[in-house]
């Protein structure tokens, strides 16, 4: 019997538009729905860049969540970025979901990093006029392929080699087939000793070379030619299974630009946020903050990042500081509680995540991955504090954002000195809040506002306070028992 949230996690799919059934008429069965095997169709049919992954990445937690019986990667690709494929490939190698790739041609078929992300999964199958192999690692520059030296190719060479091998060595895979696909100076022969691919040439097979019997019995890579998707199902007894297949959506495209830009856009919502504690009432910059903080998390989400219970953290964090902010005075608890879940829940949705190892502690099974969500987190923060303390020593009462940020006086003295030797007269004076301190604002003295510094702790409006010096041409107020001459 399947997890009863499987129900609602099919309608959301189906409301969502992240994937929809092949549409194919099921066969009767006297199972129901929630007992019907479950297939994820993945598909990898276009370069293999963040996008793809993206996309993979998604299948991936959207059918363990869903306990799925198998995940199938429909792929047709030339290859693609070698640093990708080896994360895809790390995310299908040790699922404990029945993984396959049906090899669909006839464009491309299984090319190069397309060829080793179908070798790490369990079993491969190709339709017939498909091919797999090629896999030889090249730089790609503006004007086409690189010529490399004898030392660089080498190397490159070398660092795929014990990429491959290490993929089939995990998959009980012919280390020597998978190699003679990334180094054109191996021989590839049968034990019989047929070559099927001798030395100068790259390994690339044929549908009908992958699936040769080999004398133990065992096929030399494919387990089939198969004529289509129904004919690989039915070999491997899933012939009546629900089929979910998800769609590469411009949200992926969007994704990716999001996901890129994320330091950038944090910095900027950081800037923001800050701009709105120390301004109250502009409104725009905490709308603002509140509207790329969406628009990161969003982005998170469609790259299969960012879950249901990173939104709960980052809005309870969001929460609890607008609750220090507007409810409770000063700043304690409730606003360092918030901006550590705002953290967190920002971190937990930059971060890859996949299912732990036996022994992992809980909450912990993907602590190695927060990282890059970690520097970008930190790297956020430092450029917002120093765009920050740039901005609000640049601006100017004449500017727009100005005019929004700093409530000025209706005196307009002379020079910059007369405007420090009026607003020395008011020390020792009685004023009002005009607005909450936290700690800068607004007061009236007298009938004219201007702008202040709280030295203490937040200041409510309509508070009584007394005027205590004058700093960078602002009023130092605080309250009563606190001034001092």
């Amino acid at each position: 019997m399947k997890n009863p949230l499987h129900i609602l996690h099919l309608i959301l799919l189906a409301v969502t538009g992240f994937a929809f059934c092949d549409g194919a008429a099921p066969e009767p069965s006297e199972l129901s729905v929630q007992e019907k095997p479950l297939v994820y169709l993945i598909p990898v049919r276009q370069e293999i860049m963040q996008p793809q992954l993206f996309l993979l990445r998604r299948g991936v937690q959207n059918a363990m969540e869903a306990e799925a019986d198998a995940i199938v990667l429909l792929m047709d690709t030339p290859g693609g970025r070698v640093d990708i494929m080896k994360e895809m490939t790390g995310m299908v190698i040790d699922l404990d979901i029945p993984t396959y790739t049906l090899v669909e041609g006839p464009e491309h078929g299984a090319i190069s990093a397309g060829a080793i992300l179908a070798m790490a999964t369990d079993k491969i199958y190709m339709r017939p006029g498909s091919i797999i192999g090629d896999a030889m690692p090249v730089i790609a520059g503006p004007k086409g392929y690189e010529t490399l030296g004898d030392a660089e190719r080498e190397k490159i060479e070398t660092y795929m080699d014990a990429v491959v091998r290490s993929i089939a060595q995990a998959k009980g895979r012919n280390e020597m087939l998978i190699r003679a696909m990334v180094r054109r100076e191996l021989e590839f022969a049968l034990e019989d000793g047929t070559i099927i691919s001798p030395k100068g040439n790259i390994l690339t097979l044929t549908n009908q070379e992958a699936e040769r019997v080999l004398p133990d019995g065992s096929r030399l890579l494919s387990e089939a030619t198969v004529e289509d998707l129904d004919e690989m199902l039915s070999l491997i007894g899933l012939e009546h299974a629900q089929r979910i297949e998800l769609i590469p959506e411009m949200a992926d495209t969007l994704a990716l630009w999001i996901t890129r830009f994320a330091p950038m856009l944090l910095s900027l919502a950081g800037l923001l946020a800050y701009l709105e504690f120390q301004s109250p009432g502009i409104g725009w910059a905490g709308a603002g903050a509140a509207l790329l903080f969406a628009v990161v998390v969003f982005g998170h989400n469609i790259a299969g990042l960012a879950g249901m219970e990173d939104l709960v953290i980052i809005f309870l964090g969001l929460l609890l500081i607008l609750v220090e902010i507007f409810v409770i005075p000063g700043f304690g608890i409730a606003g360092l509680s918030g901006i550590a879940l705002l953290c967190i829940g920002l971190i937990k949705a930059m971060s890859i995540r996949f299912p732990g190892n036996p022994g992992d502690l809980p909450g912990f099974e993907n602590f190695g991955n927060l990282g890059p969500a970690v520097i970008n987190l930190s790297l956020a923060i430092i450029v917002a504090g120093v765009l920050a303390v740039i901005l609000l020593r640049n601006l100017g009462e004449n500017s727009i954002l100005g005019r929004k940020l700093v409530l000025s006086s209706n005196i307009q003295p002379a020079n910059r000195d007369e405007v420090a030797t009026g607003l020395e007269s008011l020390i020792g004076k009685q004023a009002i809040a005009l607005t909450p301190l936290r700690p800068s604002g607004t007061v009236q003295v007298g009938d004219k506002p201007y702008d202040a510094i709280s030295e203490g702790d937040y200041l409510d409006i309509e508070s009584s306070l007394m005027i205590v010096d004058v700093r960078n041409h602002r009023l130092i107020v605080a309250p009563p028992t606190e001034s001092r001459v």
